[in-house]
């Protein structure tokens, strides 16, 4: 699907340029930013559950062929990069902006376990972005128990299951920086917003094109409004929903008939998009060493043309990775792992 390919790269994209935030910050700059950027993993949460719901649909997987291709898509780039950071940690630990060797703290990282950050004191794997991930895997972890049971049950059971864990949030309130505060986050039924979408999907629903682009539009204009209008509110409803809006707003477009056009430089950026998502803080991080090393504030249009720079250079390596690392990696593997899976269909 077009829409959702397109909107990867610019969920991606969003993610980098929220954290863009930080280097300039770091050159001198104190002006606006716009915060609803976050809102870039929120559009991939939504994403993850209607794409694990639409795939599943019509085929009779079973849970550990789903846990095998998750774990074959998600883990070989997050280790790489993780061991990435863990090397330079051991070489030249002065380069990282935020690290300290704490070895329990490592290994959860590599097991997906959430974990509080010896520095940044939140719980943040060793790479940053990696928190993200150990939501995917959990919800991962319970949608794919969920193809034990008929097809007709799993909406009701996921969604369910979701909504209890964030009722314990509500009524408990644990510390947000334990296992218990991570998992019953309200960030979770992202996930849940995005099966909905996937379901309605599945049944044929359909909206006006013209429907579509508006819920798109709105759904941008929220995220971002409401950021800066209520920035305390709970984030599930000032980026979540919107994200979903916005989602299903894309697929009206081009099942409706609004008419998605081939951009092949948005779609090539879509299928990096895990690439420059796991690899862009890396990246922004050595510019912005670089950029403060040869005082590149004090060059006039110096702030601006590093953020062209930055944004160019966190796509470009992305593309590259994905070219070159996850992409083989992924075939290499998908291969080696086909006769298994056929086996077990």
């Amino acid at each position: 699907m077009k829409s959702i390919q397109y909107l990867r790269a610019i969920a991606a994209l969003m993610v980098v340029f929220f954290h863009l935030e930080l280097q300039l910050t770091g050159l001198g700059y104190r002006g606006f930013w716009p915060t609803g950027l976050a809102g870039g993993v929120d559009i991939f949460f939504v994403i993850t559950g209607f794409i694990m719901w639409v795939t599943t649909y019509d085929r009779d997987a079973s849970p550990v062929s789903f846990y095998r291709r998750r774990l074959v898509r998600i883990v070989p780039l997050y280790w790489l990069l993780t061991s990435v950071i863990l090397l330079v940690l051991i070489v030249r630990p002065s380069t990282l902006q935020s690290g300290a060797f704490d070895l329990g703290h490592i290994v959860r990282s590599y097991l997906f376990i959430p974990s509080l950050h010896p520095v940044l004191n939140d719980m943040q794997p060793l790479l940053v972005p990696g928190w993200t991930l150990n939501y995917e895997m959990f919800f991962y972890l319970l949608f794919g128990a969920s193809l034990l049971l008929d097809r007709s049950r799993r909406l009701a059971v996921v969604v369910g299951a979701l909504a209890v864990l964030v009722l314990v949030n509500v009524l408990a309130a644990p510390d947000p920086n334990t296992l218990l505060g991570f998992y019953t986050s309200k960030l979770i039924l992202e996930f849940a917003l995005g099966l909905v979408i996937g379901s309605l999907f599945t049944s044929g629903a359909r909206l006006p094109g013209w429907l579509g682009w508006g819920m798109v539009v709105s759904g941008f204009v929220a995220l971002f409004g409401l950021s800066v209008a209520l920035p305390e509110a709970d984030r599930l409803f000032k980026l979540g929903v919107p994200a979903a809006i916005i989602v299903a707003g894309a697929l009206a477009v081009e099942r409706g008939g609004g008419g998605v056009h081939s951009w092949p430089l948005l779609h090539g950026l879509g299928d990096a998009s895990y690439s420059i998502y796991l690899s862009h803080g890396i990246v922004l991080s050595a510019l912005g060493q670089a950029a403060r090393r040869f005082e590149i504030a004090s060059v006039p249009g110096g702030l601006l043309g590093f953020s062209a720079v930055a944004i160019a250079a966190t796509a470009i390596v992305g593309l590259l990775l994905y070219r070159y690392v996850e992409k083989p990696v992924l075939m290499l593997m998908t291969r080696q792992l086909a006769p298994r899976t056929q086996l077990e269909a």
